[in-house]
């Protein structure tokens, strides 16, 4: 019994350390080299991009290994949001230049968000003893050298290209060149990349190279020319101009270098490009996605397809999306292109706002694509899996219609003015049983003492009633039971024994007396029990009542009677009267979560998001498990409101943290007395009984605002919705101060939120 008694003592501590465990958002940190290859004197840049961070980040950390060398670094940071979410994207670069040739390992690469360090893996970097060596035809002459190629050199029609042009250096120009890129007809064009700069090999003689990239698609197939490109070029001359004020070479002579015309051979795609083919070229990947899983047929939803990898991205038609279950109204295109000059992957987002035309389970197939891979000559298809909507009934209802009252509702009643049971009184009659439970038990050392009395008294009436032989051998065996107890009975024995077998004159009486008190001391103490028992029989009456006084009760007949008239007028389509009654109730004092719901409810049928987010909010904060509450709120997700981090009470209802309480209590006494398990039994008794009025006074003092109307929060340029949940600051002169997570706070009108709880 005490065994099980423990067991279950542990098992609901356990569950109580589960219930306040929550989780935390991880911080991300990648790492990555432009180039891993270079030459000694040239750089390359070390990207560290660090995401997720709650806190302060810190400038990232790492050796740097002799033969390298940091000649630069920079700091940017993005700031996205997202389905309520903000989300903050930190963005170092270092640029690192090779001093001699070899191989070396950069990291790992240390940054530290608030306490904590996150580190990431190690990057390669190999710099090689020679520069780039260049080549071709009329690479020597002259001053300076145009080359003009395109990789790869012979292209499918659409696939992405790079347009590589690079001016060859052979003498020191006095300014910059003035450079001309070529045309490029039967090409789509991207953006032109920054130019970059290295030294390289030209036949024994190092020359300065700068290189040009831009990301070229063919459009058609057959020969393509690009044209020359020219850079106009004031070479220095050897003589200074002691007038100069900065003692500088003076301009010898201008130059003009060309690039001869590059023909470039575009082959076509193969003939029976599948279905969906709307002349997507490269290798790509495609994701499938929505918004959310459920909705209602009112309530619209963003399904998106997304494109990634290096393709003609740019040049790709969306993709018919078609349903027989579905009403397609609005479609757009997000771009997200790499670097220019680049052959990096890039996004593209096909978005389209959907709606649906019946409610149930509805499975919306995505949109069929097709893609031609250059890397294996062949076209292939997107085998994407659908996507699974649940789809509820109309959740916004015009002015003066409704649909009846949600069937939740009706199995779901509510008595407004019942009282929950009070934990930290549950507490204390969960410590009086267990105190109880061990006083009884106590009890049980009556039967041991009597037990441990019926030899003893055996003794005491052999020796007092018997005579003659008998009383000698009573008073022999008395004498041995003695000694094996550890008496001093030596001297006793020796007398007795000298009477019984050696006939020699004894004083029985005396012996008789001596025995009588020797036996009378041994025999153990008989506690008094009695007082014990009526004490734990007192200690379970007062838990008892202390239970029923502090326990759940019904509320008075008539706020629930008001709440059934409310509800029935619901169901008959009085909208008005219903919600009236409901908000009486509130503003009496009846702030159960179910009545929320309801308010919740009646604000969502005419469209109002923001007052039903409002009224959700304030719901949770009463019962945050409640069922209809949960219903309501899951509908008003699926109309945009209720983003942002909507602070609650733990979802641990008040009649648990109670009948925690007393099982800690209980078990604390069953396991008396140990003193130290019973000590955390107690500990976690009050704790438990403690915790429940504790999060509600703190959820009462946490300043709580509800967005009513779409409103710019100023300071931070952004947007907040209607339904939109913030951190209450601030209130001064009609404004208030609010945060919208993630580090984003600002000013807004005190007229736009509504408070739920006022700012401390």
């Amino acid at each position: 019994m005490r065994r099980r008694v423990r067991r279950a003592w542990l098992l609901a501590c356990a569950a109580l350390l589960v219930l306040a465990s929550g989780a935390r958002a991880a911080t991300q940190i990648q790492a990555r080299l432009e180039r891993s290859t270079i030459a000694v004197g040239e750089a390359t840049t070390l990207q560290v991009v660090v995401s997720g961070a709650a806190g302060g980040v810190s400038q990232p950390e790492f050796e740097v290994p002799p033969g390298l060398e940091v000649l630069g670094t920079g700091r940017a940071q993005n700031f996205t949001w997202s389905n309520g979410r903000s989300s903050v994207e930190i963005i170092y670069r270092f640029e690192i230049s090779a001093n001699a040739p070899g191989r070396y390992a950069l990291g790992p690469i240390t940054v530290r968000a608030g306490k904590e360090a996150f580190r990431s893996g190690v990057l390669s970097l190999e710099a090689t003893a020679a520069p780039t060596r260049i080549g071709g035809a009329g690479t020597t002459a002259g001053p300076a050298s145009l080359l003009v190629d395109v990789l790869p050199p012979e292209p499918w029609v659409g696939q992405p290209c790079q347009l590589r042009v690079r001016l060859v250096l052979r003498a020191t120009l006095a300014e910059d060149p003035q450079y001309t890129p070529p045309a490029t007809p039967g090409f789509w064009t991207d953006k032109t990349g920054a130019p970059e700069s290295y030294f390289a090999d030209e036949r024994g003689r190092r020359v300065l190279v700068t290189e040009t990239r831009t990301r070229i698609y063919p459009l058609a197939p057959g020969e393509a020319t690009v044209g020359e490109a020219v850079a106009a070029l004031a070479v220095a001359g050897a003589a200074r101009d002691p007038l100069a004020w900065n003692g500088g070479q003076v301009p010898r002579r201008e130059a003009v270098v060309r690039s001869p015309p590059l023909p470039v051979r575009v082959r076509p795609l193969p003939a029976g490009a599948p279905a969906g083919f709307t002349g997507a070229v490269g290798g790509l990947s495609a994701r499938w996605t929505a918004d959310r899983a459920r909705t209602s047929v009112d309530v619209p939803i963003t399904v998106r397809l997304d494109l990634r990898g290096v393709a003609n991205l740019p040049l790709i038609r969306p993709p018919e999306l078609a349903g027989n279950d579905i009403e397609v109204f609005a479609s757009t295109v997000e771009d997200s292109l790499a670097p220019a000059g680049s052959d990096g992957a890039g996004r593209k987002r096909f978005q389209w706002t959907v709606l649906a035309r019946r409610t149930g389970h509805l499975r919306l197939a995505a949109p069929a694509f097709a893609w031609f891979d250059p890397a294996t000559g062949s076209y292939r298809r997107a085998e994407l899996p659908p996507i699974d909507l649940e789809v509820g009934p109309a959740l916004f209802m015009g002015a003066g219609e409704s649909a009846g009252l949600p069937p939740v509702f009706a199995r779901h009643p509510i008595d407004p003015g019942a009282r929950a049971p009070a934990p930290w009184a549950w507490s204390l009659a969960g410590l009086m049983l267990g105190a109880a439970m061990a006083l009884w038990r106590s009890g049980g050392a009556a039967r041991r003492m009597a037990a441990a009395r019926a030899l003893p008294l055996e003794w005491l009436r052999a020796v007092g009633r018997t005579s003659g032989p008998d009383f000698w051998r009573a008073a022999d065996e008395a004498s041995a039971w003695l000694a094996q107890r550890g008496e001093p009975v030596e001297s006793l024995r020796r007398q007795i024994a000298s009477a019984r077998y050696g006939g020699a004159g004894a004083d029985a009486e005396a012996i008789r007396g001596q025995l009588v008190e020797r036996i009378s001391a041994a025999l153990p103490a008989v506690p008094a029990t009695g007082a014990r028992r009526a004490g734990a029989v007192v200690l379970v009456a007062a838990a008892a009542v202390w239970c029923v006084l502090f326990g759940p009760r019904p509320g008075d007949a008539r706020p629930a009677a008001a709440v059934r008239a409310a509800d029935q007028a619901a169901r008959e389509g009085d909208l008005t009267r219903a919600r009236d009654r409901w908000a009486a109730l509130w503003r009496a004092g009846a702030h159960h979560s179910g009545l929320a719901a309801r308010l919740a409810w009646a604000e969502a049928q005419g469209g109002a998001v923001g007052p039903a987010a409002a009224w959700v909010v304030r719901g949770e904060r009463a019962g945050a498990r409640d069922p209809a509450l949960h219903w309501i709120a899951e509908r008003v997700r699926e109309g945009g409101g209720l983003i942002g981090d909507v602070p609650v009470r733990w979802p641990v209802r008040p009649l648990e943290w109670a009948v925690a309480a007393l099982l800690l209590g209980v078990g604390a006494g069953a396991l008396w007395p140990r003193r130290g398990p019973v000590a955390v039994g107690v500990a976690l008794a009050l704790l438990t009984g403690a915790v429940d009025p504790l999060q509600g006074t703190l959820a009462a003092r946490s300043g709580c605002a509800v967005v009513q109307q779409t409103v710019t929060l100023e300071g931070a340029g952004l947007d907040l919705q209607p339904g939109q949940v913030v951190r209450l600051l601030e209130r001064r002169g009609g404004r208030a101060r609010v945060s919208a997570g993630g580090g984003v706070g600002g000013w807004l009108p005190e007229s736009a939120i509504d408070i739920v709880n006022g700012a401390p």
